[in-house]
């Protein structure tokens, strides 16, 4: 049986009765210091857990015999929220990332499943939250507002109708819609209908959040977002759009993840700025599994804004309360509190904050149970999403048959890894048997592509500039908010062997090395996540990124960029499977002047 988010009739009484004396608690941490996200103390206390929750915290004695835990002289704070993550991004299934995120402090997460969504819909999103509840760490459900996010250019396997979206919205566990694009709301504001914000109304009224993409968004366009109901931002880029944002009420997620480094970059603004900590959460976005350690994920926020002048206590409520308060959740996730979730990080000290334990729902996780040794079970209709045709070289034309010339203009997109944003870079290539031949060209160039998992004509053309590889091809299924395949290469002839093999695999990351398959990672949940054991994957994702590296990609994340080449809302310029991309413009563009 499936624990209900909210405490059921039965557990409040029996809470009650157990903060009265009447009847002897599951358990007690005693003799730690806890604290005290109200008034931003530590305070000594023992904390009584009945079943999933906290029936009171005392320094009075207990008149019943129950077991005790000893947890004297230890900081004993609520477990981690992240307040805005992708499951998927991690590259393993929902079971086993949440035995990586419990083993890091982290509780509770807020997820909306869009990539999975884009694949197989509502009926995928909600196989997605069902096994997420199979597990011990709890999801709050960000619905999708729609699926794909540019239905007028993404040919996307899975859709999601703002009917289904309305359905999902109104599930016990969703507490907002996810993923609202600012430039979007302006578009509907402009040129659209009252009933094209009929989502917006229903999630406010029912008091879900909306949650804003604000990419850029300042000025009046920042008020129309807010004046339609938009409750917060994680996308912000600059000090100055953090103040704005705060000022006029948002709630801004900092981030931090495997890309995304706001937390070094902007944190420090609220101690400069004197703004109030609460209005800030610490958040992660997209992670792998790889970086998903106790000092790489949530805590590894706690530190960087403790070092950038945020005290302990405001960081941990950072990770902790902030969130939950912002998804109108703070009286029972995120707190240490009668009533609450019995959701503990036992740390050795305020000052180091090392972890030593992790109690989730009032058991500590490290004890056996069986749903952290469940294996994996999904729908065939989440385990074959890749129904193309494999390609083939044909396909890889760039030039009309008629043209002649020994080189050609062509517009190569290059990536400018401090502001992960792409750019097109003109390049003069050389042209052998009326083809663009990149075999031969000093710098590094490369050809890339994007091709639709099930309209096997749909394979769109673009070049590369300095991602490093020197040699051969890599391919991966995961092109976030569409996930076509997009593969890349120094030959065609490796290119496709790399992109057909993760065709067979029904979703990979595959490497080819002189001609040879050398380095694949099967990810056939949805083509995105794998479902092998954690560690499995991560020793994997360690290799390809080592061989690629070793192979001469010089890309701080040789992986995790090439899942971003084909993300059309991001900037500016990316690879979909009609061709180059100016995401500005919202157009295909030709990548030769051919």
């Amino acid at each position: 049986m499936i624990d209900p988010l909210f405490p059921t009739d039965q557990e409040r009484f029996r809470l009650g009765r157990v903060a009265l004396g009447l009847e002897s608690p599951d358990l007690i941490l005693a003799g730690g210091h806890y604290l005290n996200v109200y008034t931003n103390e530590v305070l000594r206390g023992d904390i009584w857990i009945s079943g999933r929750w906290i029936a009171r915290i005392t320094t009075d004695p207990c008149t019943h015999t129950t077991e005790t835990y000893d947890v004297s002289e230890k900081l004993l704070t609520p477990g981690f929220v992240d307040g805005h993550i992708h499951v998927e991004s991690s590259l393993v299934d929902p079971v086993n990332f949440a035995k990586l995120a419990l083993q890091c402090g982290v509780t509770t997460v807020a997820t909306d499943f869009h990539e999975v969504g884009a694949i197989a819909g509502k009926p995928g999103i909600q196989e997605m939250l069902l096994a997420m509840k199979q597990t011990p760490l709890k999801t709050l459900l960000m619905t999708p507002i729609q699926l794909p996010f540019l239905p007028e250019i993404q040919r996307t396997l899975g859709t999601l109708v703002p009917a289904e979206a309305l359905d999902l919205l109104e599930g016990p566990e969703t507490v907002g819609l996810a993923e609202v694009i600012g430039n979007k709301i302006v578009e509907w504001l402009t040129h659209g209908r009252p009933s094209d914000l009929a989502l917006l109304t229903n999630a406010t009224e029912n008091r879900r959040t909306p949650e804003g993409h604000l990419f850029f968004t300042r000025g009046d366009e920042l008020d129309a977002c807010l004046a339609v109901g938009l409750s917060s931002d994680h996308e912000s880029r600059q000090q100055d759009e953090v103040v704005e944002k705060i000022r006029k009420g948002l709630f801004v997620m900092l981030r931090n993840g495997t890309l995304a480094k706001e937390v070094e970059t902007l944190i420090e603004v609220v101690k400069s700025e004197g703004l109030p900590p609460e209005h800030i959460g610490l958040v992660t976005d997209d992670m792998k599994a790889s970086d998903m350690t106790p000092d790489t994920y949530m805590l590894k926020k706690v530190r960087v804004a403790i070092e950038h002048g945020i005290s302990p206590i405001d960081a941990l409520k950072m990770v902790t309360h902030n969130v939950s308060s912002h998804y109108r959740l703070g009286e029972l996730i995120g707190t240490l509190r009668p009533g609450a979730y019995a959701d503990v990080l036992v740390f050795d000290s305020l000052e180091s904050l090392s972890i030593e334990r992790v109690m989730c729902s009032g058991r500590f996780f490290d004890q056996p149970h069986s749903e952290h040794d469940r294996a994996p079970q999904y729908s065939d209709h989440l385990l074959h999403t890749v129904n193309r045709d494999p390609i083939t070289e044909n396909q890889l034309c760039y030039l009309p048959d008629s043209f002649d010339d020994s080189t050609v203009s062509a517009k190569v997109i290059q990536l400018n890894q401090e502001t992960r944003f792409t750019e097109l870079v003109d390049a003069n290539l050389p042209v052998v048997n009326g083809e663009i031949d990149l075999t031969s060209t000093a710098e590094n160039y490369l050809y890339l592509i994007c091709a639709n998992r099930e309209f096997s004509e749909l394979v769109g053309l673009g070049l590369l500039k300095d991602y490093g590889l020197q040699e051969g091809a890599v391919a991966v299924s995961l092109a976030h908010d569409h996930h076509g395949i997009v593969a890349l290469g120094r030959s065609k002839e490796a290119l496709v062997r790399a992109a057909n093999r993760v065709i067979e695999l029904q979703g990979g990351i595959v490497l080819v090395q002189q001609g040879e398959i050398t380095a694949e990672l099967p990810l056939p949940l949805a083509g995105i996540m794998a479902t092998a054991p954690a560690q499995e994957v991560i020793n994997k994702i360690k290799l390809l990124e080592n061989m690629l590296r070793e192979g001469g990609v010089r890309w701080r994340e040789p992986l995790f960029f090439l899942f971003w080449l084909g993300m059309e809302v991001a900037p500016y310029f990316r690879i979909s499977d009609h061709g180059l991309f100016d995401t500005e413009a919202q157009r295909v563009i030709p990548c030769t002047e051919a």
